[in-house]
């Protein structure tokens, strides 16, 4: 099948809620990979607002239908540091292609602000990714590509389309290594660059697609999302 290459973006991401075995995809992965205009850290960062962890045991509704949100990714307050994480996530609208799921072992400043980062995700249509960004660099996790190439996988693990529940799980091996799991099959074992998996930092992320995919505010972006499962030391028994 015709691989398709994601666009990724240089935007770090604020934890303020204003703040995907396989083939290619043969469609553009919007969600996961819209350029996105910088923007002013006034804008997206409320003053004196620091990185705090909010474990979501209960189902958090989140949902998106402005314009200005068309082409980005919003993630949740920090989750907390695990070395073990697991989350049902259920996306009831929004553009299919758009993905969600779990940011991980990023650096983050004091206001919350992501200088590196790794990522896996999903979306409705049975896709699913894992790559490393830092700055406007990313790098595919999955496959070894150039720079800047990274795929979307297919998996019949994951329950496609709308109003589906979908569990994902991360679990740490080794300082830099994990397992990825998708409604309890493990979908990929993954080795951070040098330079990342920086911490233990853990949060849940949604992704807005481009203005001609999304139909806002009529059809807005919504995902619920819950953690089922942690741990918060030493590395994890599968």
């Amino acid at each position: 099948m015709r691989k398709f290459v994601f666009v990724f973006f240089f935007l770090v991401v604020s934890v303020v809620l204003f703040v995907t075995i396989s083939c290619k995809s043969t469609e553009e992965a919007v969600a996961a990979a819209e350029p996105v205009q910088a923007v002013d850290a006034s804008q997206a960062v409320v003053e004196e607002e620091v990185l705090v962890s909010t474990l979501a045991e209960d189902w958090t509704e989140n949902v998106f239908s402005d314009a200005d949100q068309h082409g980005y990714f919003f993630t949740t307050p920090e989750l907390g540091k695990f070395t073990m994480v697991e989350g049902e996530f259920n996306k009831s609208g929004g553009y299919e292609k758009s993905g969600f799921g779990f940011v991980f072992g990023y650096t983050a400043d004091e206001n919350g602000w992501l200088s590196d980062y790794l990522r896996f995700e999903i979306n409705t249509s049975g896709e699913y990714a894992a790559f490393a960004s830092k700055g406007s660099s990313y790098i595919d996790l999955l496959e070894n590509h150039a720079d800047n190439t990274a795929y979307m996988q297919t998996s019949s693990a994951i329950n496609t389309g709308y109003d589906t529940v979908n569990k994902l799980k991360i679990v740490k091996t080794d300082a830099a290594s994990y397992d990825l799991f998708i409604n309890g099959s493990k979908v990929a074992s993954v080795t951070a660059p040098e330079g990342y998996a920086n911490s233990d930092g853990v949060m849940a992320f949604f992704s807005v697609g481009k203005q001609n995919q999304e139909q806002f505010p009529e059809q807005p972006v919504r995902v619920t999302y819950r953690i089922t499962g942690s741990a918060t030391a030493g590395l994890v028994e599968k």
